[in-house]
């Protein structure tokens, strides 16, 4: 029992009420490591053709179309982030103690599922946490007034409250915090009432949910603009993984979110914040599969080195080096998947055979003929690999499946997948048909060991990629994909599921199409695809159902 005035799991129960209207329809997959949805299999592909357009022109023109939201609570990332950016407080209590975020669409949404106790118990201890560490040490950056004043209370709940739930309270909901708040100082002090008001906040649906609610009297199934507050709060999550600030809030307010234009002059402003770097961060962790990298097993007697400093600083430099090349250096796709140079410090120069950075971290320029961009870099090789050796078929898998946008079905049931076994796989009818798409991709990164350590033994010759080319070498099949046009619109399509947080559908071929040009007309600019993904008519209209 803690030592300080809480609030009961009744009341938390009637906080958390109410989250799940108008969200019938929605299939949310499985918690954590359980089965993830398959989108493309239930139809849900931009590409895909279910015979009700056959003018896609003439359907672009209709007016917009989008697929459906689904409500969602923060992920673990952005509940973080707002707790850092609302409180002050950089502690990072769900990243530590929440339960691991839902899958949809391939990224971290945490699509709407009724929460669990174990979750509901995981909210409120933070919550009680957090609000008692705020008031002890960061309320003064929003008040300074009195604390036994109901006016200054009253102040505080407008403001704070705005920021919390982005967006500014009604009159009614400002009435029920001040309430709150003068029970507790009637029955404690002013303190508390602040302590208690601050922690219901923490616990209300409007700030662990994306709130969009529909226009009075419009059919859920029909497509709205999203309001102006909203698009801000889809603005910021997007392009900083958190709240919106004061600024794009007031934007709001004035109504310089209603254009394109206006809302693209925001974005490119957040695009200029640090905080763009944690977005960056975010999705080149989920694209490139490195979230469980410091889970990875590695032979101990094979790699002695491997370990939990190894493999963060391995993470710490494809991140690192995305951010650079997005934010800092010219921002080309190409860059990303060719560049010979990274940015890391001295255990992933180890491993890479070159001079440690001066002053423990910076750039390594690393030999062309051995290193290309992402591909090469000691976090996706390691990932992708077994313990005690590659692993053509996941290196293979991960090309097709993220930089082409090509979903492979499982290997069959009761076969054993093993790498060794290209000759038989290749030659079998069950088997053929996706090892001959996986198999020559997966073959070029041979000279690769399991921590990603050049070797030189790999297959000689030259291979062929089924549809991609001819290539002898990583750097070689690198180069093929940076200049193919299909992994241009795959790698626009993963920027729209990262930023939308579902899978493409039939409805955003319009808007997909519109991202898609707008980053080839950038020369494949990442920046520029970011601005395109954000002020794109999927981001700027909603529909709540089918």
């Amino acid at each position: 029992m803690r030592g300080r005035p809480a609030l009961t799991a009744a009341t938390l129960g009637v906080l958390l009420a109410g989250c799940y209207s108008g969200t019938s329809g929605f299939d949310p997959n499985a918690l954590g490591d359980g089965p993830k949805r398959d989108p493309q299999a239930e139809g849900e592909d931009a590409g895909e053709d279910d015979g009700s357009d056959d003018d896609p022109a003439a359907l672009c023109e209709d007016g917009p179309q989008v697929g459906v939201a689904p409500l969602r609570r923060l992920t673990r990332f952005e509940y973080d982030n707002t707790i850092r950016d609302l409180l002050g407080d950089d502690s990072r209590p769900a990243q530590s103690a929440f339960s691991p975020d839902e899958s949809y669409g391939g990224y971290a949404a945490n699509a709407v599922a009724p929460i669990s106790k174990t979750q509901l118990d995981e909210y409120a201890s933070a919550a009680e946490d957090l609000a008692a560490t705020f008031v002890e040490t960061g309320l003064g950056q929003y008040v300074d007034c009195p604390l036994a004043d109901s006016a200054c209370a009253a102040a505080f709940v407008a403001d704070f409250g705005r920021r919390a739930f982005r967006r500014p309270l009604a009159p009614v909901e400002v009435d029920e915090y001040v309430a709150l708040y003068e029970d507790a100082r009637g029955a404690w002090d002013g303190a508390t009432g602040f302590r208690l008001v601050v922690q219901a906040m923490l616990l209300s649906p409007n700030f662990l949910y994306h709130v969009e609610t529909q226009p009075e009297g419009v059919p859920e199934t029909e497509v709205v603009p999203v309001d102006a507050f909203a698009l801000a709060a889809r603005a910021s999550y997007f392009v900083w993984a958190s709240m919106p600030d004061d600024e794009l809030l007031d934007a709001a307010a004035a109504g310089e979110l209603d254009t394109a234009e206006g809302l693209e002059a925001q974005v490119r402003r957040m695009l200029d914040d640090e905080r763009a770097a944690d977005t960056i961060a975010s999705f080149t962790r989920q694209w490139m599969h490195l979230e469980g990298l410091t889970d990875v097993v590695k032979d101990d007697q094979l790699f002695p080195q491997w370990g939990a400093a190894l493999a963060d600083s391995m993470e710490h430099e494809a991140l690192a080096f995305a951010d650079e090349v997005i934010r800092s250096g010219d921002g080309r796709l190409s860059t990303l998947l060719t560049a010979s140079w990274t940015v890391g410090d001295d255990a992933v120069a180890e491993i890479y055979g070159v001079a440690a950075p001066q002053g423990g971290f910076g750039r390594l320029e690393l030999p062309a003929q051995e290193r290309a961009g992402l591909l090469t870099q000691a976090a996706f090789l390691t990932t992708n690999a077994h313990a005690a050796e590659n692993s053509w078929v996941h290196r293979g898998k991960f090309v097709r499946e993220n930089l082409l946008c090509q979903i492979l079905p499982p290997p069959p049931i009761g076969v054993e997948v093993n790498d060794a076994l290209d000759a038989g796989r290749l030659e079998d009818p069950n088997c053929s048909g996706c090892h001959l798409l996986m198999d020559p991709i997966g073959w070029a990164f041979d000279d690769y060991d399991p921590l990603g350590q050049f070797t030189d033994e790999g297959q000689p010759g030259e291979v062929r990629g089924s549809g991609i080319g001819e290539f002898a070498d990583v750097p070689a099949l690198a180069g093929s994909l940076a200049a193919d046009p299909e992994v241009h619109d795959c790698v626009a399509t993963q920027w729209f599921r990262y930023a939308a947080r579902r899978a493409d559908t039939a409805a955003d071929r319009c808007a997909l199409d519109d991202i898609k040009a707008s980053f080839a007309e950038s020369g494949q600019d990442v920046r520029e695809l970011i601005v395109a993904v954000a002020t794109s008519e999927a981001l700027r209209y909603r529909k709540a159902a089918e």
